[in-house]
């Protein structure tokens, strides 16, 4: 008996060490494979990508407008990614250092993102990236999860697929004294399912 199972145990070993010498030979990280990133299967190197949009309401004191939160997968680059747009963002510009965050900025995690949902309150700090992309089109703030260890990001995302959940970003600006510019989003079951369909690569399965 104890040798049949030692047989059995040795056949899944080598099976498993074949399926993963493929996309371990080609460069892919453990951590990938197992995530889903990668295919164990020949021809399928890379899960898929996609993202979604969320629409929400940031504030910066009494001022009130509608923002975009794109949410997106990219298994061979950037991985996880999360970018809220504040548009007419110059309007803005006096009570809050926009131009601070631009480009590469600082290493100082100055976003601040909270989900939460019934009995499950999650968040993380993380620095970000800023752009403009024109007075009228408005300036983006892009944080991205880690490629190496553990993804920020991911418990956000996973979050962000249960019925009910409000995710919550907070930016404090690099200028002392300003106030911070916080946006909410509430996904519907739409939402959900959209990001649910688009992050799938990112997330592996099931989840």
């Amino acid at each position: 008996m104890r040798l049949r199972i030692g047989v059995g145990l040795g056949v899944v070993i080598i099976a498993a060490a074949s399926l993963l010498a493929g996309p371990l030979s080609r460069g892919a990280r453990l951590s990938d494979i197992l995530t889903g990133r990668v295919s164990l299967l020949p021809g399928g190197d890379r899960a898929p990508g996609g993202s979604a949009d969320l629409t929400g309401a940031a504030d910066l004191g009494t001022d009130q407008r509608s923002a975009t939160l794109h949410v997106a997968c990219d298994p061979g680059g950037t991985g996880l990614s999360a970018a809220l747009t504040v548009p007419r963002f110059t309007e803005l510009a006096p009570r809050f250092d926009f131009a601070g965050l631009e480009g590469t900025g600082s290493e100082a995690p100055l976003t601040g993102i909270l989900v939460s949902s019934a009995g499950s309150v999650r968040s993380v700090r993380m620095p970000v990236q800023g752009s403009a992309t024109g007075a009228d089109s408005g300036f983006t703030l892009t944080v991205t999860g880690g490629r190496r260890g553990e993804d920020p990001l991911r418990g956000v995302a996973l979050a962000l697929l249960q019925p009910g959940t409000r995710l919550t970003w907070t930016q404090a600006s690099p200028r002392s004294g300003d106030p911070a510019l916080t946006a909410l989003f509430t996904p519907s079951d739409s939402d959900a399912a959209a990001l649910k369909a688009a992050l799938a690569g990112c997330l592996g399965a099931p989840f």
